[in-house]
C-alpha cells in the first residue's frame, strides 16, 4: 500500500510499504479521510515529540484523525462487521504496568498510540488492534460525509475538555488559539449554553471563522491586548473559564492573568517548549488547572449529526495522499489553513 512516511524534520515522503494485518481482536479499515493534527505538526517540524518514549522513531506513519471503511474483522470481534463506515482510534497497552493490572489501560504508561507508537491513517489501510464498538470504533451515520468524520477526533477532545471544564448557563469562558480543536470548542461550549464565549488568536482568517461559527468576542492577539480586552469583556470579573488550546508559552501564562479567583484552565493545547512560570498566581486565586488528554467520540458524533456543531467549515484543503508534504506545509500556514485532510 501507500503511505506518508515520517523520517525526520519536514521530512516525509510517499512510498510503498507492507500492508497491515488484522489482528485477532482488532479490525482493517481503508482510509477515506485524515486530518493533520497539531500533534502530527510537532512531530513533522521537530523530528520528534515532547514524549519521545511514546513515537515510535524514524520511519512513522502518523495520522490518528481518520474515518473509512471496514474491510476485514478479526476471529474475536463480533459486533463491528465488514463494510461499516466507521471512526476510530487504537491503543496498544503494556499490559504489565500497575494500571494495566487495576484494569485502567488507558492510563499505562507505555501505552501506545496509532500514529504516534504505531503506524497511523496517513496511508491507504490502518489496522487497529484492539477494536471494540462504542469505545474506540464508533459508526459514521450515513448522512455524514468521510470529510466530516475526520473532525469526530479534534472535535471529541473539545467536547472532553469542555464537559470536564462543567460550564454553567451563566458562565463566561476565553478560548485562547482558534485552530481546529479551539473552534471546536468554541463551539461545543456555545452548544452547552454558556453565557459568552471569547476567543483569542493571531490568525485573521481564523478569527473570521471564530466569529461564523459564534463567537460572542473575538480579540486579535497579534494587534491589542488579548488580557486588557477579557477585562474589558467581562466587566473585570474575568473568565470563569479559559480553554488554552494554543499550546505556547505566552498563552499559558494569559490563561492564569484571565481566570478568575476560583476559576478553571482547561490546558489543551500541547506544548512543543518548557514554561517557566511561578505558581504563586494559581495558588493565590484557588485556581484550578486540569490537564485535558481524553475524548468524547460518541458525544462529538451526536453534536455533530443534531447540527449543534458543524466543522464542515473548518476544513480548508483537502490533498490527495500523493501530496502529503504539501498537506503539512499547508498546515503551517496559519493564515491560510484550519484542517488540512489527507485522502488515500
Amino acid at each position: 500500500m501507500k503511505a506518508a512516511v515520517h523520517y525526520g524534520p519536514g521530512n516525509i515522503r510517499v512510498e510503498n510499504v507492507s500492508d497491515p494485518k488484522v489482528e485477532p481482536n482488532g479490525i482493517l479499515i481503508q482510509v477515506k479521510a485524515c486530518g493533520i493534527c497539531g500533534s502530527d505538526m510537532h512531530i513533522y517540524k521537530l523530528g520528534g515529540s515532547t514524549e519521545p518514549e511514546l513515537v515510535m522513531g524514524p520511519g512513522l506513519i502518523m495520522g490518528h484523525e481518520f474515518s473509512g471503511d471496514v474491510i476485514e474483522v478479526g476471529a474475536n470481534v463480533a459486533d463491528i462487521k465488514k463494510g461499516d463506515r466507521v471512526i476510530a482510534t487504537g491503543w496498544k497497552p503494556c499490559g504489565e504496568c500497575y494500571w494495566c493490572q487495576r484494569g485502567e489501560p488507558l492510563l499505562c504508561t507505555q501505552i501506545k498510540i496509532i500514529g504516534i507508537g504505531f503506524p497511523g491513517a496517513f496511508a491507504e489501510y490502518v489496522s487497529i488492534p484492539t477494536a471494540t464498538l462504542n469505545l474506540n470504533v464508533f459508526p459514521l451515520p450515513d448522512e455524514m460525509s468521510y470529510e466530516v468524520g475526520a473532525t469526530v477526533e479534534p472535535l471529541s477532545v473539545a467536547v472532553y475538555a469542555a464537559t470536564t471544564a462543567e460550564p454553567s448557563p451563566e458562565h463566561t469562558v476565553v478560548v485562547l488559539g482558534a485552530g481546529a480543536i479551539g473552534q471546536c470548542a468554541l463551539q461545543v461550549f456555545k452548544a452547552m449554553g454558556v453565557a459568552k464565549v471569547i476567543v483569542s488568536e493571531t490568525s485573521k482568517k481564523r478569527l473570521e471563522l471564530a466569529k461564523a461559527m459564534g463567537a460572542d468576542v473575538v480579540i486579535n492577539a497579534a494587534e491589542e491586548d488579548p488580557i486588557e480586552r477579557v477585562r474589558e469583556a467581562t466587566s473585570v470579573m474575568w473568565a470563569d473559564i479559559v480553554a488554552e488550546c494554543a499550546g505556547v508559552p505566552a498563552t499559558f501564562h494569559q490563561a492564569i492573568e484571565m481566570v478568575r479567583r476560583g476559576g478553571k484552565i482547561m490546558l489543551v493545547g500541547v506544548y512543543e517548549e518548557p514554561i517557566q512560570w511561578e505558581p504563586l498566581s494559581v495558588i493565590i486565586k484557588n485556581v484550578r488547572m486540569i490537564g485535558c488528554l481524553g475524548g468524547g467520540f460518541l458525544q462529538a458524533v451526536d453534536f455533530l449529526r443534531t447540527g449543534k456543531v458543524n466543522t464542515k467549515p473548518l476544513i480548508s484543503h483537502e490533498f490527495p495522499l500523493d501530496k502529503a508534504k504539501e498537506a503539512f506545509e499547508t498546515q503551517l500556514k496559519t493564515e491560510e489553513a484550519v484542517k488540512v485532510l489527507i485522502k488515500p
